[in-house]
């Protein structure tokens, strides 16, 4: 989910030029990207395979009887050492039977597979890589922002102004959604304006709604800060 927090995106440059405006605005990355850390390398080995396929469209009437061997070759290829190669020089030299092929990016496509536990993209200056592995600590935040995203929205219904103080009483019978609230009480109390957020019904009469976060009963109780 879109909510659902990650513990970090790996950013694979092909040149350190990029990396100090990236760093610069780290923190507008993770809060964009929902991620707890903003990490960079030159090797992409560790979370992704490539695969280098020929263009046979157009690599055919170039080759002609030597496109099986041409596949054989590219079978037999490291799919990152090519893409460096290709990176640097604009091509890579191929022999075949004894001939010797230039090989450009139209002649070779580079597929991207991300490896167990991760999500990649590739643009033409970086590959970019989501940890997708949730533990129940990423778990527990998500299900906060969940909730936050509910506040977010009682807030509407009461017709307050998004500079308005807000007052939260949380109450739910999960010990999962206690614990998540728990944690990241702060980061509920920062993001919804809120004076202050109790876990618990409150002890007078304020008009609340019954929801679910989790799949877990939820009471939201909200009123304008006294």
């Amino acid at each position: 989910k879109v909510r659902q927090p990650l513990s970090g995106v790996t950013v694979v440059l092909n040149s350190d030029l990029d990396q100090e405006w990236l760093v610069a605005h780290e923190e507008l990355l993770k809060t964009e990207l929902n991620v707890l850390a903003v990490n960079y390398t030159t090797d992409a080995g560790e979370y992704v395979t490539y695969q280098i396929v020929p263009n046979f469209k157009r690599l055919g009437p170039r080759v002609g009887k030597l496109m099986p061997s041409v596949k054989q070759a590219f079978i037999n290829m490291k799919g990152a050492e090519v893409l460096a190669e290709l990176s640097r020089h604009g091509q890579i030299q191929l022999i075949v039977d004894g001939e010797s092929l230039a090989l450009d990016n139209e002649d070779v496509e580079v597929r991207l597979q991300a490896n167990d536990g991760w999500a990649a993209a590739q643009g033409p200056s970086a590959v970019v890589i989501l940890s997708t592995e949730l533990t129940p600590e990423l778990i527990r935040a998500g299900l906060a922002r969940d909730v936050k995203h509910l506040i977010q929205d009682r807030r509407k219904e009461l017709d307050l102004q998004r500079t308005d103080r807000i007052e939260v009483w949380l109450y739910s019978q999960s010990a999962e959604v206690n614990q998540a609230l728990a944690e990241n009480q702060a980061y509920l109390v920062g993001e919804t304006l809120a004076t202050a957020l109790i876990l618990g019904r409150p002890s007078e009469e304020i008009d609340n709604i019954q929801t679910e976060v989790g799949g877990h009963p939820l009471e939201i109780f909200v009123r304008l800060a006294q």
